[in-house]
């Protein structure tokens, strides 16, 4: 059941974020444009409470169709007295969500972990759930400790799993979705080190997952102490993927162009002659899904041990995809960490080494031209996590997508 109240807008509180407007999606400039969103002001209010701080974490915004904002909350007197993080959703509002209705349009809000997509999230950072939870799984029973590794609010989160049961992770994704997560984890373990799905609650779209050995691939990079794996390897690791038993396609980053290049757009007017270069220059999807694909194959996806591959994760988005795609992922997101790198050079020369094998065994020309889209795509990065110069940041990703295009066009 869903409570409704009604509250105003109040006046801007970011220099860049706070001015963005959206003609089709009003609160827009609602949720982006108070220091406190009165949606929140008002679902505290309702706890007794008060609002004293609100920090903007984290915005996914579509264009016309939705937007999801995450909050950093202080919360003085009544039932909510603390620090919290909200959720609200405008737009494709979830089943369950509060509602809060406004004259530009209502939003869904609801606190962290209550997320009405992840039904199993609040259930399994509750210690003594978590301990039921992994109990009825078929772990052995005892006291366990968790702690909030990831979220993306209505989409996924990952809770570490420690105590009696150290080493295991609760992965929440929306119940629609964890059955053929769970088979995917059981397909993979079978020949490559993916970590074993130790059972599922459809009902709370939760995963228990065995926890890997090593260190990620991105941390072993900024640590020169430590071996890395050979180029060889780790392309080698994709190209071992089995078939998949579903017929489910990986996104392509060439089709996803069009709608990130109008988020871009959208939050970068500026750049919109240069990303609409970039969109007719990438062009369409040529390509057939054909080729077993990771779907999100980079860094930090991997783990490393000694200087070997010892673990694959996030196998969420496993099936059929193109051939260039999972060098691609993994070649844009090199290119990007590289600016972000206490050991650029490192990250760089890996990156170089990759790419060499790879135009060995795949088409030069659209290789490139994917790994322009993929960095295209991750440009959008520094506005969804609120980086504090991300119109800067943005700009710089452009650059690096326009690099990448322009060395396909040298090696045709």
């Amino acid at each position: 059941m869903c409570a409704r109240i009604m509250w105003e807008v109040t006046f801007p509180a970011h220099p860049r974020t706070s001015r963005l407007e959206d003609p089709d999606l009003p609160v827009v400039s609602t949720l982006l444009g108070s220091p406190i969103p009165t949606p929140i002001r008002a679902a505290v209010d309702i706890a007794g409470g008060k609002v004293t701080h609100s920090e903007l974490a984290q915005v996914t915004w579509w264009p016309g169709t939705s937007i999801t904002t995450r909050y950093r909350v202080s919360v003085s007197g009544g039932s909510l007295d603390g620090r919290h993080d909200f959720v609200c959703v405008g737009g494709r509002i979830p089943d369950g969500a509060m509602i809060v209705e406004g004259e530009p349009g209502p939003v869904g809000v609801w606190r962290v972990p209550h997320d009405p997509a992840l039904p199993g999230l609040a259930s399994a950072l509750d210690e003594s759930q978590a301990a039921r939870l992994l109990f009825e799984l078929g772990a052995e029973e005892g006291t366990v400790r968790t702690r909030l590794r990831a979220y993306r609010p209505g989409r996924r989160a990952v809770v570490a799993v420690s105590g009696t049961h150290d080493g295991l992770y609760l992965k929440l994704v929306r119940p629609s979705k964890v059955e053929a997560l769970h088979a995917s984890h059981r397909w993979l373990a079978n020949t490559l080190p993916v970590p074993m799905s130790l059972g599922f609650d459809a009902a709370q779209g939760l995963i228990a997952l065995q926890s890997m050995p090593g260190t990620t691939l991105r941390a072993a990079l900024e640590d020169p102490s430590l071996e890395l794996p050979s180029a060889e390897e780790i392309v080698g690791v994709v190209r071992s993927l089995p078939s998949p038993e579903a017929e489910r396609v990986s996104p392509s980053p060439i089709s996803r162009v069009p709608v990130l290049a109008a988020i871009l757009t959208a939050v970068t007017p500026e750049l919109s002659d240069r990303i609409e270069r970039l969109v007719a220059g990438i062009g369409e999807e040529k390509s057939e899904a054909s080729t077993p694909t990771h779907g999100d194959y980079y860094e930090s996806q991997l783990l490393v041990e000694r200087g070997r591959l010892v673990g694959m994760l996030d196998v969420d988005t496993y099936g059929w995809g193109r051939p260039g795609d999972d060098a691609a992922t993994m070649l844009g997101h090199l290119a990007i960490w590289a600016d972000m790198s206490s050991r650029p050079d490192r990250v760089l020369d890996l990156g170089r080494r990759l790419l060499k094998v790879w135009d060995g065994i795949l088409d030069p020309v659209d290789l490139r031209v994917r790994t322009a889209a993929v960095a295209l795509s991750l440009a959008t990065g520094p506005f969804r996590v609120q980086a504090a110069g991300w119109p800067g940041e943005t700009a710089d990703r452009v650059a690096i997508a326009e690099r990448w295009l322009e060395s396909a066009a040298l090696v045709q």
